[in-house]
């Protein structure tokens, strides 16, 4: 069997090369209810052109996407096994280069939110004696979290094809002593 397009996209993404192509996304008018398990939805797409059994598509976007694996294709319905709800105007595409760029950005959406809600806990934490919070390692939980955001905007920058001027300016020595 043939590779298919969306691995063919993965692939790109994993070597460095451009994901982003031009084209519409089908949006679906299916409300889907929440699951406890996967269930078998129908959803009927404004065209499913590029569609397939056995391809892996991605359904809505933010904390709301997931995905699924097209079960079986008739028309323009595909069937697919989804967990979470959804409502009507939600976008369903095969796994692109657009979907990874997305799924990059909520991660580092979510490092950083989890980075807010941090603050405090990745400092110092008591003055009389320096003492660090530490939680892997020599790391404080700032610093596994700044750890964790640079790896997904590498990826980012890997999935676009672009340099990531973050990692850029890693090279540059920074350091802060206090007496």
């Amino acid at each position: 069997m043939a590779l298919l397009d969306s691995e063919i996209a993965e692939i790109k993404a994993e070597l460095g090369f451009n994901l982003l192509t031009t084209g519409a996304i089908p949006y679906i008018a299916t409300v889907v209810s929440a699951a406890s398990s996967p269930t078998p939805v129908g959803l009927i797409l404004a065209s499913a052109t590029g569609f397939a059994a056995g391809q892996r598509v991605v359904v809505d976007v933010d904390d709301f996407e997931e995905t699924a694996t097209v079960r079986s294709i008739s028309g323009s319905t595909i069937t697919v096994g989804l967990r979470l709800a959804h409502t009507a105007g939600y976008p369903v595409a095969v796994v692109c280069g657009e979907t990874l760029v997305r799924q990059a950005l909520r991660r580092i959406r979510a490092v950083k939110e989890e980075l807010a809600n941090t603050f405090g806990e990745g400092a110092l934490k008591q003055v009389d004696e320096v003492q660090f919070y530490q939680v892997a390692g020599n790391q404080t939980a700032f610093g596994v979290l700044g750890v964790n955001l640079n790896y997904w905007r590498d990826e980012l920058a890997s999935r676009l094809g672009i340099a990531s001027m973050w990692s850029m300016r890693q090279g540059a020595a920074q350091t802060l002593s206090v007496y």
